[in-house]
């Protein structure tokens, strides 16, 4: 059986395989990793956590926040930037990110913008990277991914989305000062993670959400003219550091009308793919892009994995294989965090489809052996 890294490897040089790589992406979220441990362990005698460990392709390395003490309950991804957030009850689940206060609403001001405590680079534990190597992966078997940055995303944060969205035609200046401010801090921490680290990088992670439901948040015109030249020049400076890894990139929602553009920034694979939006079918995807654009996701966490049965839910995911695999690169995934409420026979029944007979029931015995 191919080590998680060969079979990665052989995703991002297109070559089709039957049981692809799998990653858990964003994997389940705090409160359904919690609720998972309890039911896999009542009820299949497995530790969930060591079936995850067991079943990932793919090592996502994050230096380790170091920087400025945070207020307690703040979440350190979002508060470095002065995000306030706090936390959300829904459907039984807590939430902990969502945004209580942009720090930049309503500025109208460069002035603004300068005033503002950004975050440096030095902030962070980048000797992190290593440790969380050797401890994920202490064999080296696995493919290892580093993340550069959201730039747009971040802008949004912290001007509110409402203002994001009218600085982007109205305040063109001041939108462009944010997100130089936000990228050149990304090409700097990733420098700082790339020497930091030890061994092959693969993967090289952006994420900017650029779709809704039913279509894209914005035109493609308004995306080549205001956000593609800052993912361009990231993509640029990850691929001048780390020449042989590919660049993946996350959006939620349809994106289909933008691929193009994002493919000419430099994107080589789309990560997320929610299928149920708007023009995101994976046929649609694959006779536009297969061959030029690899794919990670697809296995869908608002409907498929939360509602369907074990048998719908194995014959989607072995869709999604004999579709956007057809061209070799893709990553077998869900779409996004898994959520609260859903069933372990769901999550089981991924896993079988996916991994193949070999992998699903090795990491079923060791996963019962750490639960013993």
């Amino acid at each position: 059986m191919p080590s998680a890294h060969a079979r990665v490897r052989k995703a991002l040089r297109f070559e089709a395989q039957e049981y692809p790589p799998f990653t858990w992406g964003f994997g389940p979220n705090a409160f359904c990793r919690a609720e998972l441990n309890g039911r896999f362990r009542v009820e299949h005698g497995i530790h969930f956590d060591a079936l995850q460990r067991l079943t990932e392709d793919v090592v996502w390395l994050n230096a380790d926040y170091a920087g400025p003490t945070l207020a307690e309950g703040q979440v350190p991804y979002m508060a470095m930037w002065g995000i306030e957030t706090c936390s959300v009850k829904s459907g039984g689940a807590v939430y902990d990110d969502e945004i209580a206060r942009s720090p930049l609403r309503g500025i109208e001001e460069w002035a603004d913008l300068e005033a503002h405590r950004w975050p440096e680079v030095d902030w962070f534990d980048y000797a992190s990277l290593k440790r969380q190597r050797a401890e994920a992966d202490p064999e080296g078997q696995r493919a290892v991914r580093l993340s550069a940055g959201n730039p747009f995303e971040v802008y949004c944060w912290l001007v509110g989305m409402e203002d994001a969205m009218v600085h982007l035609i109205d305040d063109t200046e001041l939108v462009d000062a944010g997100m130089r401010r936000i990228t050149d801090f990304f090409k700097a921490r990733l420098s700082r993670e790339v020497a930091a680290v030890s061994g092959v990088v693969d993967l090289v992670f952006m994420a900017d959400d650029v779709g809704q439901q039913h279509g894209p948040l914005l035109s493609p015109a308004l995306y080549r003219e205001r956000i593609q030249p800052f993912h361009r020049e990231i993509c640029d400076h990850a691929r001048s550091q780390l020449p042989d890894a590919l660049i993946e990139y996350h959006t939620d929602g349809s994106a289909f009308r933008l691929i193009p553009d994002l493919m000419a920034a430099g994107v080589q694979i789309l990560e997320a793919v929610q299928v149920e939006c708007a023009e995101m079918d994976p046929e649609n995807l694959i006779n536009h892009f297969g061959g030029r654009l690899g794919f990670q996701g697809g296995i869908s966490v608002q409907q498929v994995l939360p509602s369907a049965t074990p048998e719908a839910v194995k014959v989607e995911c072995r869709r999604l294989v004999d579709t956007l695999g057809r061209h070799g690169a893709y990553l077998a995934a869900p779409s996004h965090a898994i959520q609260a409420g859903t069933p372990p026979e769901n999550i089981l029944a991924m896993l079988e489809a996916v991994l193949g007979p070999e992998r699903y029931d090795a990491a079923l015995e060791g996963a019962r052996v750490v639960s013993a």
